[in-house]
């Protein structure tokens, strides 16, 4: 038999490995590039053919996750996108160069054209209160404004708002106007009709004052927070939409005025002015909404006490209440029950179901108002308590103490909390002007003295002197433990601030 021709072996076939990568939706894609480093992002162009320029055309251009970034690789950036829109950039810059060579106002021109919706750009304080090109405004298709540590310049005829906004943050940010920075931002927030949400976060509004006359308009407002230390003039016209409101401040009692419809309520009173008390018990209507309410009060300071019993007495269908003790000094007054009976209305605590005591020190004032709100809350289910990591007292005595009070509320239960974590007592409420500042206190700021003034040439000087170096010695340690405790209270503020950016934003 004839050999038969040798066969030949054939390569197997490879099988193409399909891209699931790519086969993702783009806004899929696009959720999962922003996490990423965009040095990272551009090197996925080297996975495939298909791959090479994807990156270019993503909508969202994210660099709060690429450290060490530098501003040629951001021009190259933006410049290689061609016409592609950019619906969101984020830029945490913390070059102060950017500012010195006036980077952010090439890119914001840029991002002009591209139709950008959502945009937040995060200075640096080392780059100072930059000012930023009035081309800004001319982002007409912005739904988000973030901006961080800059200067807002005046808004250019016939562009004073945002059409499409629906949500501006403003942290450490001075607005310049050509003749009112108060008025001027008012109206900013009247043109962008669609505006739902405003945070203002020690923003400086130049050449405004505490007396000073203008009205927030936003008919679609839903949340309003304004933090810092500035006495701002102004008032808020009805909010017929506004859900939440948060107030750390100055001379904020006013803007209340056009908040009846607020259904969640938080109110320092910690830099309250005496007059505002007066503001609070006129107010010409009953927050019939209001089912939240977080308060941060001194009860050493009378008109702390008044202010919260205002509001508490506007809101006859108050659900949950949260009450933060920031007391210091000595107590101006004991609010007995005597007191606290006068400051009761009929519907007062009517439908409050839960409470939350927080960061209480033990003092009279602060325990004659738990017992108060354990006799009058007849709908009461929970009541937390939690102390104040500094707290002088037991866990047991405030344990023994609140089980010997009378209860409204058959199902009213007490849970005790503890005490706070040193940790967490660093994030108490409050506010603090110089709250960036890193100094520390000196003793005799800490501890005041007044110091009697020595007679020269006189006998008794050297007693005298002897006398009080004495003093000084024994104080010696007392003045140490309060320079900590005043320095941990500074911390503690400063890691509040933080905690409520996270919070607010």
């Amino acid at each position: 038999m004839a050999d038969s021709p040798p066969v030949l072996s054939q390569k197997p076939r490879l099988v193409a490995v399909p891209d699931a990568l790519a086969s993702l939706p783009l806004e899929v894609i696009d959720n999962i590039f922003s996490r990423l480093h965009i040095y990272d992002v551009v090197r996925t162009s080297v996975l495939s053919r298909a791959w090479r320029r994807r990156w270019e055309s993503l909508p969202t251009v994210d660099l709060s996750h690429s450290p060490g970034i530098c501003a040629s690789d951001i021009d190259a950036l933006l410049l290689r996108r061609g016409s592609a829109p950019v619906r969101a950039f984020r830029l945490p810059a913390k070059d102060p160069t950017w500012a010195i060579w006036s980077y952010f106002h090439d890119w914001l021109l840029c991002l002009s054209r591209r139709g950008v919706r959502e945009l937040t750009l995060a200075l640096s304080t080392q780059c100072g209160i930059f000012r930023l090109h009035s081309c800004l405004f001319s982002c007409r298709e912005l739904t988000r404004l973030s901006l961080t540590s800059c200067r807002i310049p005046p808004a250019p005829a016939g562009l004073v708002g945002f059409p499409n906004l629906k949500t501006l943050r403003l942290e450490r940010v001075a607005v310049c106007a050509q003749e009112h920075a108060g008025r001027e931002f008012a109206a900013l927030i009247a043109a962008s009709l669609m505006l739902e949400n405003v945070e203002m976060v020690c923003v400086k509004l130049h050449g405004d004052g505490p007396d000073d006359e203008w009205v927030i308009r936003a008919p679609n407002l839903r949340k309003l927070s304004i933090l810092g230390p500035f006495e701002y003039g102004g008032i808020t016209e009805r909010l017929p939409l506004l859900e939440e409101a948060i107030f750390f401040g100055r001379n904020c009692a006013k803007f209340l005025t056009g908040m009846v419809g607020i259904t969640k309520l938080d109110f320092s009173f910690i830099s309250i002015w005496p007059t505002e008390v007066d503001v609070l018990e006129q107010l010409p209507f009953l927050f019939e909404n209001l089912r939240v309410l977080s308060v941060t009060v001194n009860f050493c300071k009378m008109c702390h006490i008044f202010s919260m019993f205002c509001l508490l007495r506007s809101a006859p269908v108050l659900e949950e209440l949260e009450v933060w003790g920031w007391s210091d000094g000595a107590q101006e007054i004991e609010t007995n029950s005597e007191f606290l009976n006068a400051q009761c209305a009929d519907h007062i605590f009517a439908n409050l179901h839960v409470v939350h005591m927080k960061k209480f020190t033990y003092l009279v004032n602060e325990m004659h108002f738990l017992e108060f709100v354990l006799l009058k809350a007849s709908v009461l289910q929970v009541l937390y308590v939690t102390l104040d990591f500094y707290a002088t007292c037991s866990n047991e005595e405030v344990v023994t103490e609140i089980a010997e009070y009378p209860r409204a509320s058959s199902d009213a239960q007490v849970i005790f909390m503890g005490r706070e974590p040193e940790s967490a007592n660093n994030e108490c409420r409050g506010f603090i002007t110089a709250w960036e500042s890193d100094d520390e206190i000196s003793p005799n700021e800490a501890r005041p003295r007044r110091r009697q003034r020595l007679k020269s040439e006189s006998v008794a000087q050297v007693e005298q002197l002897q006398e009080e170096l004495q003093n000084l010695i024994n104080e010696e340690e007392q003045v140490l433990e309060d320079k900590s405790r005043l320095n941990k209270e500074i911390s503690m503020l400063h890691k509040e601030f933080d905690k409520y950016y996270s919070y607010l934003s």
